[in-house]
């Protein structure tokens, strides 16, 4: 147990460092450049994000396993490697493009600041967080991504109120991704870079395929609300939602975590010794979740908003209100995929569900733009109702097979009683 919540300690507060070290710096980019400039970040990054999910091809979700089922340190440094030409290549291809396209969405006076935004964005594909888990060390976290990010966040808060040039932001969150898959890469090859072996890359495309293009459509959809207000409703209100964005990305965290340290208590016991009990547990605490989660961030979300980026940048409660029905949606969701479809091999189920979520929500975005950037938010959590209806349908039809299964099998042995 104390190995136990060690772990959870290193791997929930080291990557939440990273995750709100640029919260000191975001503030100043609507306040000193104004809210079309942060507009244009807000969009530049949400184009960056789906990048760099693509550029992830899957290794967020498949690779801590793999790296964690490896022979030996051998085998984990191959995998590693593969990984990381994996990648690289594909977040030079994908970011290339997601800059040409940012650059498009933006005025014309932050074009090049988008494009740099968004590739610095797509980089995060090369997180070593993954690989940390695998090995179950968090100080990989700490040394390789926790500090450069740290600091190149440090460096760009003085270069941007002296300077006032807002390319710093971009260059520095770029190299601060960057360096850190390097810094190991020579640990581990002593080298800046690993060897290239084409076949067992072509095959870790292959073997991640299915994996990510579920990542991807799910991550095309929920990133899709600022763009689709940069190009409907114009920088303000890409300005404001990229204020709300970050607060309901931040509040994401915390069903990370919660979902992380109970995965492996509610899958450790089998149903004849009570699972499903166990279930019922993860579900009542992921639906708490969703209900103090969702109404924080619908009342404090503005507050704070209106604090650090300022009363021009933060939007009207009801996107608020939207953001925390996502949130709510999304944490009861989670139990159902992590702890039930993934581990039975129901995939196909998480896919269906993200791809209607998609088909759904996008257009119902596109249409909730007449009624201004509330309406966009409310097809985002539409779309979430969507993927909710089909995994839990899914899980609970599964959970009552499994009961029934398990019944059957320890009736003999208790005289026959069910």
């Amino acid at each position: 147990m104390k190995v136990l919540l060690s772990r959870f300690a290193g791997f929930s507060a080291v990557p939440l460092i990273s995750f709100i070290a640029p919260l000191f710096l975001l503030p100043i980019i609507p306040n000193v450049f104004g809210l079309e400039a942060w507009g244009s970040v807000g969009t530049a990054q949400a184009v960056g994000t789906v990048c760099a999910i693509v550029a992830g091809f899957g290794w967020n979700i498949s690779g801590g396993a793999r790296i964690a089922l490896s022979a030996d340190d051998t085998a984990r440094s191959q995998l590693f490697g593969d990984s990381f030409w994996c990648r690289g290549l594909l977040v030079v291809t994908a970011g290339l493009v997601g800059a040409a396209l940012s650059s498009a969405l933006v005025p014309a006076e932050f074009r090049l600041v988008a494009a740099l935004v968004t590739l610095a964005t797509t980089a995060a594909a090369m997180t070593v967080v993954w690989y940390a888990v695998g090995v179950g060390n968090a100080r990989v976290v700490l040394l390789f991504e926790t500090v450069p990010v740290s600091i190149s966040v440090a460096l760009a808060i003085p270069l941007l109120l002296l300077t006032e040039q807002l390319l710093w932001y971009p260059i520095l969150t770029l190299i601060g991704f960057l360096i850190g898959p390097v810094l190991l890469n020579l640990r581990l090859y002593r080298r800046p870079v690993p060897p290239f072996a084409g076949r067992r890359i072509l095959r870790a495309y292959r073997a991640n395929l299915s994996v990510a293009a579920a990542e991807t459509i799910g991550g095309s959809y929920t990133s899709a609300p600022i763009p689709l207000a940069q190009g409907l409703l114009g920088s303000a209100a890409s300005g404001q939602a990229t204020s709300a964005d970050k607060f309901f990305r931040i509040a994401l965290f915390a069903i990370t975590v919660l979902s992380n340290t109970l995965q492996k208590w509610v899958l450790e016991v089998s149903y004849a010794h009570g699972r499903l009990r166990r279930h019922l547990v993860a579900f009542g605490l992921h639906a708490a979740l969703a209900l103090i989660g969702g109404a924080a961030l619908t009342v404090l979300g503005p507050v704070f908003s209106s604090l650090l980026f300022g009363a021009k940048a933060t939007p009207e409660i009801a996107v608020f209100l939207g953001f925390g029905a996502t949130f709510a949606l999304t944490s009861l969701t989670t139990p159902f995929i992590r702890n039930v479809l993934v581990p039975a091999g129901l995939n196909r189920y998480v896919l269906f569900g993200t791809l209607g979520a998609a088909l759904v929500g996008i257009p119902l975005m596109v249409f909730g733009a007449q009624w201004g950037l509330s309406g966009i938010i409310a097809g985002l959590a539409a779309s979430e109702l969507v993927i909710l209806a089909v995994v839990v349908t899914a899980g609970i039809h599964h959970l009552l097979v499994e009961r029934r299964s398990a019944f059957a099998l320890v009736a003999p042995a208790d005289g026959g009683i069910v």
